[in-house]
């Protein structure tokens, strides 16, 4: 693999700091978990086995990462390792709609979330920078847009609230032997 070209390069760099990545992070979950788990032996045996299955897990997602990355980079024709790389993105607006969900909360508002929906026709094209081979990739792709959240406090509560400000002034009248 000496002889890549300088595009290759970085997409090989790229997909080895995404598997160094992905291999760190769920070795330490592993090791945290594992640590946690044997909470209740020796802290030498609790602190090695935790290290040694980080380390474990960390290897063999990094060399699946690894290769599945380098699968996906392989021209299918010339078979060129880490020459596929998209070269070309087109977007279609296809439909826009507007949503929206409603929640009930504990107090009794309810949430009301609004959005507009917009799904997209995608079209990435993809090349091989040895022998300049095309392929395309067709899918649909939906986004949100301008979500808004609003919080709509439910009636009874502003009349419960009104009957008791009647209440405390009728209570607050002198009565009719002091009045004078």
């Amino acid at each position: 693999m000496t002889n890549l070209s300088g595009e290759q390069e970085e997409l090989r760099a790229s997909i080895k700091k995404g598997a160094i990545i992905w291999g760190v992070v769920l070795g330490l979950i592993v090791a945290g978990l594992a640590y946690w788990i044997l909470g209740d032996q020796g802290a030498v045996i609790r602190s090695g086995a935790s290290a040694i299955l980080g380390l474990v897990v960390a290897s063999a997602m990094y060399r699946k990462s690894l290769s599945s990355g380098a699968a996906g980079a392989k021209c299918p024709e010339c078979d060129a390792a880490f020459s596929i790389s998209r070269t070309d993105r087109q977007e279609v607006l296809v439909k826009s709609k507007d949503r929206e969900t409603r929640k009930e909360l504990d107090n009794g508002d309810t949430e009301i979330t609004t959005w507009v929906e917009e799904v997209y026709d995608v079209d990435d094209t993809y090349s091989c920078s040895s022998c300049s081979d095309t392929s395309h990739k067709k899918y649909q792709s939906s986004r949100k847009r301008d979500e808004k959240v609003v919080v709509k406090s439910a009636g009874k509560r502003e009349k419960g609230a009104d009957a008791g400000k009647q209440r405390s002034a009728s209570s607050a009248k002198p009565s009719g032997k002091n009045s004078r």
